[in-house]
């Protein structure tokens, strides 16, 4: 971490569906913001009706994108996300649309995590290579083209996301214990690409045996539900994951400026995923009979709400959407304290 300490101390949880942030602002409130993975190469003419400008257009070394709901996004699920320019653009503007743009021109420490895949290496050792790979993207400069100032990136700490999630269910506010944590510990971290499972045991090791990741999430349902709206109104056009969204959440879309009840085919695409991750997570640890809890978090676990139910001791922390951003928040703030 940085020596800075005048620094805003700001958490990125930069999924490939959702960016989630948790952060101190200058006047030490705290500040939690979400925005969509809406993001497309090149300038894709989102302006203001005002006349100010472009909206959310970023420049980097291999040429611009646009951040915003209101685009037909690209999408975000391959292989080196976590380390590309389209990333960086959506963590800094992340950090600069957050709280009505309190973090804008401010020095900024950034703390933000890899899957347990990419953090680790198959034999156990925190993987080097990537983790060096997303600090140095992150630390590049971006160049606003449309209107606005990005924060000032001084430094960044990189974590492992469901370690991190792992932090927040044993930790509060003010860093003192909350929850039993002692023998082993499983965090289901239900993502927008991949789920990951991470096994710690009495807090101060991860068994690497049962820990993976695999590539079902949030995403999977939006789809199998964007299939599903296509051929129920003969759809040709690709609908924006912003209506995709909503539909998943609310079980209702606008279209021809009608409300449409869309619930059976989004019920049919949770239950079909729901299913897969919960056999899985059971692959990886039986009925988990011998665990002191099985944690589901990650925006996934907000979805799949009925998923904790499958085993006798899961429990869906409170609000999961956030609990990876204000794990790697509580683990940097630790840090920065020590």
């Amino acid at each position: 971490m940085s020596d800075d300490k005048n620094a805003c101390l700001v958490a990125v949880d930069d999924g490939y569906a959702q960016m989630k942030l948790y952060g101190r602002a200058p006047d030490g409130s705290i500040i939690k913001a979400r925005i969509r993975s809406s993001v497309r190469a090149g300038r894709s003419g989102i302006g203001s009706v005002s006349g100010e400008g472009m909206l959310g257009l970023y420049d980097t070394e291999v040429g611009p994108f646009t951040v915003s709901e209101d685009i037909e996004s690209e999408n975000t699920q391959f292989d080196g996300f976590h380390t590309s320019a389209m990333n960086r653009a959506l963590v800094n503007h992340a950090i600069r649309t957050a709280g009505d743009g309190v973090f804008a021109g401010q020095d900024v420490r950034l703390t933000t995590g890899l899957p347990v895949s990419d953090f680790f290496t198959s034999s156990g050792f925190k993987n080097d290579e990537k983790i060096t790979q997303k600090t140095e993207n992150l630390m590049k400069p971006i160049q606003m083209i449309s209107s606005g100032v990005p924060a000032n990136i001084v430094s960044v700490d990189v974590g492992c996301q469901a370690v991190a999630a792992w932090y927040d269910y044993a930790l509060d506010d003010n860093l003192e214990v909350r929850n039993d944590i002692d023998g082993e510990i499983a965090i289901i971290d239900i993502g927008g690409r991949t789920t990951d499972i991470a096994i710690v045991i009495d807090g101060k090791s991860v068994d690497h045996q049962r820990s993976r990741s695999t590539n079902t999430g949030v995403l999977n349902v939006y789809n199998d539900v964007s299939k599903g709206l296509n051929s129920k109104f003969g759809l040709s056009d690709d609908l924006k994951l912003k209506l995709i969204d909503e539909a998943v959440r609310t079980g209702k879309i606008k279209l021809w400026n009608e409300i449409h009840d869309v619930s059976e085919i989004v019920d049919n695409a949770i239950k079909v995923h729901q299913d897969k991750i919960a056999r899985e997570v059971e692959r990886r640890i039986n009925n988990g009979a011998t665990m002191s809890a099985i944690v589901f978090v990650g925006g996934g676990s907000a979805l799949f709400s009925k998923i904790a139910g499958e085993f006798r001791n899961g429990v869906i922390v409170e609000d999961p959407e956030f609990s990876n951003a204000r794990g790697l928040y509580k683990f940097a703030l630790g840090k920065s304290q020590a």
